[in-house]
């Protein structure tokens, strides 16, 4: 049932993309579909100094990021705006995306448009697209509207090879359409001193000692991630602040509301499972504990890739007391695995970035 809804909006999408497709592309018009505000957020506000007009399709609740820019509009996301999104895309001469949109599926570009994919995590250890466990690849039908949806990129921004390797496997994208820029997102990092803007953010927070951040990824069908207990933890690790970040998709109530950057910045240790974010900590030279609870049933379910399969099983955890053990031990493994990830990120990739898309707008 829902490929077949998914087939009826793709149908929709592709009536709307007639209805628009004798508007002419305006050169200086950007258009960003936003899921992941901190992965575009840097591009958008650099487009906005040079005064491109950017059109934001996103959720409501990203409206205020928005509306500091004065050449921006916003347009909120939800079938109810369908029209203006589909008018706005059909004119932008750049649409940058930071997921997968199924609207995309069923649009069709003119030919001097170019669609970049920035994506919302600087790598990847579990499997997403074509290598999804959940994907039945015997079901043409089903793989046939997510290449649909592939196909629509042009242009996949990336930190290293190994990512391009991860989008080859997921997307089929191919090598001529890798930008080597690095991640916009990740600038900050390479611009500033990490362990004196550590030592402020503790001050700032009034944080003694050390701190743990868990930063697990999202689980399927809306199951919950494990808790980790804080007053167990930070009962049997004194010298510990616990603050824990879940995966926007399924974040509480309970959990810090310091923004990420910050909170990776400030961790003494990550703990992560299958996110990204462990390959992220390697940039910030930060060591990472992978707490694994779920480890076969994840595998099983979605699939987890080779750059997981080849973490030492040091780094691995299965429950809390190995966990607190492994830190009362002081075991923690403190060399980065993931280096290789970051051949391309640095302090100008946002500046390749805008670089590129100015090329492209003069095409």
């Amino acid at each position: 049932m829902r490929q077949i809804i998914k087939k009826l909006y793709m149908t929709i999408i592709s009536f709307l993309n007639l209805i628009y497709s004798r508007k002419k592309v305006q050169e200086h018009h950007i258009a960003v579909i936003m899921t992941f505000a901190e992965d575009v957020l840097p591009i958008i506000e650099a487009l906005n100094k040079k005064d491109y007009q950017i059109t934001v399709i996103s959720k409501e609740e990203n409206r205020k990021y928005i509306q500091p820019f004065e050449n921006a509009t916003f347009i909120p996301a939800g079938n109810k705006q369908v029209f203006k999104h589909i008018k706005a895309l059909s004119v932008a001469k750049i649409i940058i995306i930071d997921t997968y949109y199924l609207m995309l599926g069923g649009f069709k570009k003119k030919a001097n448009q170019t669609v970049i994919q920035t994506w919302h995590a600087a790598g990847a250890l579990k499997n997403f697209g074509l290598t999804d466990h959940q994907v039945d690849l015997s079901n043409k039908h089903m793989v046939n509207q997510y290449r649909k949806v592939y196909q629509a990129t042009d242009k996949y921004l990336v930190g290293g090879d190994a990512m391009a390797t991860c989008f080859k496997n997921a997307f089929e994208a191919t090598d001529d359409q890798f930008l080597k820029t690095g991640l916009p997102r990740l600038v900050p990092y390479s611009t500033v001193d990490i362990v004196k803007k550590q030592q402020e953010l503790k001050i700032q927070y009034g944080i003694e000692g050390k701190v743990a951040i868990y930063v697990p990824t999202y689980r399927e069908h809306q199951q919950s991630n494990r808790d980790i207990d804080k007053e167990k933890f930070e009962s049997e690790l004194p010298h510990y602040t616990l603050l824990n970040k879940l995966h926007p998709s399924i974040a509480s109530d309970d959990q810090t509301e310091i923004d990420l950057q910050s909170l990776m910045i400030m961790a003494d240790i990550i703990i992560s499972d299958y996110s990204s974010l462990a390959i992220e900590a390697s940039l910030l030279n930060k060591p990472t504990l992978f707490y694994v609870y779920d480890e076969q049933r994840y595998e099983k379910e979605r699939g987890l890739n080779e750059f997981y399969n080849n973490i030492p099983s040091q780094y691995k955890v299965y429950d809390e007391v190995q966990l607190v053990g492994k830190l009362k031990e002081n075991s923690v493994p403190f060399m980065p695995l993931f280096e290789s990830w970051h051949e391309y990120n640095g302090k100008d990739s946002l500046e390749q970035v805008v670089n590129y898309i100015e090329k492209m707008v003069k095409l």
